[in-house]
């Protein structure tokens, strides 16, 4: 069978959107799918990252309309794929209308529902008030939906980690980190030295300001410097807490029953957001523009040592993502999906 995804990572977009298909990827492969990706070349692109997992990348020109998009990726496509999964905000009804021309099946991931889509298959990981309606008005009734955090795209290290003693800071703004808020929560952890955190910093390979912030890491034995890590889940089960952007890593976090103080870096992240934190999953300092070291240092230390609060946080965000659900339940809907 073959797999075919349409995705795009860049220093401006950050690298979410690619990360999660590769998950998925590896996990097709595994089961004897033969994946592939189409990606635009654009600056921090990461298709270095998806070549050494094993999967054939094919750069598109930059482009930003659905049709020359379509034609260039059709253009790629010798024979017809037995599924396509676009994973892409620009990119909706208009183009996947057009590959059906060389795609049997085609898969969407979203969480904008903001837009129409011409699915077989559709995937919003994202948990809302109101899920269960956001799409009837944007897909077929033959479309079938996997809505909620029980078809996270989590990676396999999360279904593998073990328990460790939480006493650990995790930092961690995504892949790229546009607004440099992994260099500003230093600013705020210099303010609180006498707290004697220490802290896991996390940034991704396309992270422009890296080499600064492992300077500033080697210079204090408290800070460990980690960039493009594969094991996440393993600082997420050292973590007392942890302070980063909203997104996919929402649910690794939940299901790492990690609490979190989280800013949102993207628009398409407040909704969630917002709604895990009336749950009580998490604690929303609000968006990227409205941070200061200040602000970041006083929600540290505000929920550092507060027993109560943390155990609060850990027990409602571990409830939301079933021990038994997440990639292995998206891998049966496909496999489902191919039989039929």
């Amino acid at each position: 069978m073959k797999v075919i995804f349409r995705v795009d990572a860049s220093i401006q977009t950050g690298s979410g959107h690619l990360m999660r298909c590769l998950t998925l990827a590896q996990a097709l492969d595994q089961q004897g799918f033969d994946c592939g990706f189409i990606c635009q070349d654009l600056p921090g692109h990461l298709t270095a990252l998806v070549q050494a997992q094993g999967f054939k990348v094919q750069l598109l020109a930059p482009d930003t309309d659905e049709t020359t998009d379509a034609e260039r990726c059709l253009a790629f496509l010798v024979e017809a794929v037995d599924l396509l999964v676009v994973d892409h905000y620009r990119l909706g009804e208009s183009y996947t209308s057009r590959m059906r021309a060389k795609a049997r099946q085609i898969m969407v991931i979203d969480d904008l529902a903001n837009r129409k889509h011409d699915a077989d298959l559709l995937l919003d990981q994202n948990l809302l008030p109101d899920s269960s309606e956001r799409y009837s008005a944007l897909v077929s009734s033959d479309c079938r939906q996997l809505l909620g955090p029980e078809y996270a795209l989590l990676r396999p290290e999360f279904y593998q980690a073990g328990s460790a003693e939480r006493s650990r800071l995790l930092v961690n703004f995504g892949g790229t980190d546009p607004d440099n808020l992994t260099l500003m929560a230093l600013d705020a952890l210099e303010t609180l030295k006498p707290l004697s955190i220490a802290a896991d910093i996390v940034v991704g390979q396309a992270y422009p300001q890296a080499e600064l912030v492992r300077q500033r890491c080697a210079k204090e034995p408290l800070w460990q410097f980690h960039q493009q890590c594969d094991y996440m889940a393993k600082l997420m089960q050292s973590a007392k807490i942890m302070l980063g952007a909203g997104g996919s890593t929402h649910w690794e976090r939940c299901y790492s029953s990690l609490p979190a103080l989280v800013i949102t870096v993207a628009e398409n992240q407040r909704l969630t957001t917002r709604f895990l934190h009336s749950l009580g999953a998490c604690i929303w300092l609000g968006d990227a523009v409205s941070q200061t070291k200040e602000l970041l240092a006083r929600a540290i230390m505000d929920s550092w040592n507060n027993k109560a609060l943390l155990h609060q946080m850990a027990s409602q965000a571990n409830a939301l993502v079933p021990r038994d659900a997440g990639t292995p339940a998206v891998v049966r809907a496909i496999t489902e999906l191919m039989r039929s």
